[in-house]
């Protein structure tokens, strides 16, 4: 009996041997129920997946683009505006073409802007991507919108001025640096223009790219207006009533 009692005792229960998890604790130092931990184990391990897809075509969609409005770069330095013109008129009517030239010498430098007069012309214009232009080959895609640009759209949205009574002068923007009153004069040659006055800057006499015209009588005045966002040297022309009538 006694060898029988020396004998080694196997364990009642071999679970009750392993360490038990110490309890989590929240950061008052309180036990955390089992209960409570579940959904958040469940909510780790069931993350869907459709709402990144969902965030990866918002993002898409936030991407901003010109309407109507392509760049095309990797052209010949060589390449001429009518050349150009050549390539993208056959798509539709050209609003205004913008070529990008070298600060310091003016030419060329193989990049411009064309702006359709519509979206839809602006996209079948894409089909010249990978173009072959001498020994490059021409690379078009859609303008993104730039932050002036956005400015830009956001003021174009807002209402012109009303005109004044008695008004006979125009505001006009979006003028090139070089734009002369010869320039401006053939431009609205249908009207009776008074007289031009150019905006400057006062320290540098440079202009500031906008001027006023006085026309001679109402209906030359609203000719002009009528020929607002037309294209002058390469650029969409502002024109609307003058604010303050000096005629």
């Amino acid at each position: 009996m006694a060898a029988e009692d020396q004998a080694p005792r196997a364990p009642a229960n071999p679970d009750k041997t392993k360490k038990r998890k110490k309890p989590k604790k929240d950061k008052w130092g309180q036990p955390i129920a089992a209960a409570a931990e579940e959904p958040a184990a469940q909510q780790v391990h069931e993350t869907p997946e459709e709402p990144a897809a969902d965030a990866e075509e918002a993002g898409e969609r936030s991407e901003s683009y010109e309407c109507g409005k392509v760049v095309a770069s990797g052209m010949p330095y060589t390449t001429t505006e009518e050349e150009i013109r050549g390539l993208f008129d056959k798509f539709g009517p050209i609003r205004s073409l913008q070529l990008s030239r070298f600060p310091d010498s003016g030419n060329f430098r193989g990049l411009a802007f064309v702006t359709f007069e519509s979206d839809e012309v602006a996209m079948k214009s894409l089909e010249l991507d990978g173009h072959k232009m001498g020994n490059r080959f021409m690379r078009v895609e859609r303008c993104r919108m730039t932050a002036s640009s956005k400015r830009q759209k956001k003021s174009e949205h807002q209402s012109d001025p009303e005109k004044p009574e008695g008004c006979l002068s125009a505001y006009v923007g979006n003028l090139s640096w070089n734009i002369t009153e010869k320039d401006l004069r053939d431009f609205f040659k249908s009207s009776r223009v008074a007289s031009i006055r150019f905006a400057v800057d006062k320290r540098t006499g440079d202009s500031r790219g906008f001027c006023h015209v006085d026309f001679e009588d109402d209906e030359s005045l609203e000719k002009a207006v009528g020929m607002n966002q037309s294209e002058l040297r390469g650029r969409p022309v502002k024109i609307a009533y003058a604010i303050i009538n000096r005629a």
